[in-house]
């Protein structure tokens, strides 16, 4: 069993368990339609909601890893459903490039 955070990162979602518990009390993670604190347990067959600083990524637990995955083996551990980038938000047309 493994928190939301610590899963979060294993599996490279965030970078860190800070941002990915921030990300959560912000409300921006929903497992199983439901917004999710960090310290949440999640389990095999959860869906998942995460809105990271650049996508929104829907995606179902496959199995829960206990330490960090390497980048090629993540697939075997979260099956991302739909990834989307976010629309960015232009604050001022004044700035030069």
């Amino acid at each position: 069993m493994a928190r939301l955070d610590a899963f979060l990162k294993n599996t490279g979602l965030f970078k860190a368990r800070t941002q990915a518990r921030r990300a959560c009390d912000e409300g921006r993670v929903l497992m199983d339609g439901e917004a999710a604190r960090g310290s949440r347990i999640v389990h095999v067959g959860a869906r998942l909601l995460v809105e990271t600083a650049d996508h929104r990524v829907e995606a179902e637990v496959l199995d829960v890893p206990e330490r960090p995955v390497a980048r090629s083996r993540r697939a075997s551990y979260l099956s991302e459903l739909r990834r989307e980038p976010l629309a960015r938000v232009v604050l001022s047309f004044d700035d030069e490039p």
